[in-house]
């Protein structure tokens, strides 16, 4: 550790890792997040019915939520209950779910089952969306907001018929990060990541953060936004709409992009020794 250098530090890996774990410092910070159940495996499964029960009483306080395992990427371990779903329903859920804890902690025995509010945009367009900004060492490297009318979506799953919506999305979110940017690296900073791509939702132009992902290197850094057609229009268009979301054409040149973030690391490194 004295020889060298940690971006982020494996002392803290479970604040970010652990959605239950990063709700719970959120709070602690008052910075808005999901509400959430925590759930310990060996609990649930030893008292089995009072578990469907609290989650139930969860699910009754905020209508819909994601019951899902708390260390899992890429929508892995999650299902969505609402106020409609019954008592089997959500056990199916939570059956399924201890024998992926029971499965899981053979390697990471941080995990655990989390119940989350799902948090609904509140635009009356039917669309979810969702922003990112990457951040290091306290400072905003990019950002981008993407949308869809899934409820669980990736980047991937924009299409030609989104393009609209995200382009004024991302147009407004140039014009929105100075509003918002202390909001954003305070969130990063109570969790003691140097590195990281924070996503959250806007609920009443008000950010609602859901995670933290120390590294990003999925669809949108490597082939771009959305699908084929979607990243066709981009390219194509990129003269006319460059002024408009600049964020976006940043993120797209890889790069330059890379190219700045380790000089912006490398920088940061010679000003710490000085």
């Amino acid at each position: 550790r004295n020889k060298i250098t940690i971006i982020n530090d494996i002392s803290i890996f479970d604040n970010y890792d652990c959605k239950d774990i990063s709700f719970q410092i959120w709070e602690d910070h008052s910075v808005s997040c999901p509400a959430f159940l925590s759930i310990v495996t060996d609990d649930a499964h030893n008292n089995f019915n009072q578990t469907v029960e609290n989650i139930s009483k969860f699910i009754n306080n905020h209508r819909s939520i994601f019951l899902r395992t708390n260390n899992e990427t890429a929508s892995l371990g999650m299902y969505r209950l609402t106020s409609d779903s019954t008592k089997n329903q959500i056990a199916d859920a939570l059956s399924a779910l201890i024998l992926r804890c029971e499965d899981q902690n053979k390697l990471r025995s941080s995990t655990r089952i989390i119940a989350a509010q799902f948090i609904d945009s509140g635009n009356d367009s039917g669309y979810q969306d969702l922003y990112r900004v990457h951040v290091l060492f306290g400072k905003v490297l990019s950002f981008y907001a993407v949308t869809s009318k899934k409820t669980v979506f990736h980047n991937v799953d924009m299409d030609d018929g989104d393009i609209d919506r995200f382009i004024s999305l991302n147009e407004e979110l140039c014009n929105r990060m100075v509003s918002i940017e202390d909001k954003v690296l305070n969130a990063v900073r109570v969790l003691n990541c140097n590195l990281g791509a924070i996503e959250f939702f806007l609920v009443d132009n008000r950010p609602i953060f859901i995670e933290l992902n120390p590294m990003w290197g999925g669809h949108a850094s490597i082939n771009g936004f959305g699908n084929e057609k979607m990243q066709k229009h981009l390219i194509d268009n990129r003269k006319i709409l460059e002024k408009r979301i600049p964020n976006i054409y940043n993120f797209m040149d890889r790069r330059a992009y890379y190219k700045n973030l380790y000089e912006d690391i490398h920088n940061h490194l010679n000003h710490s020794d000085n």
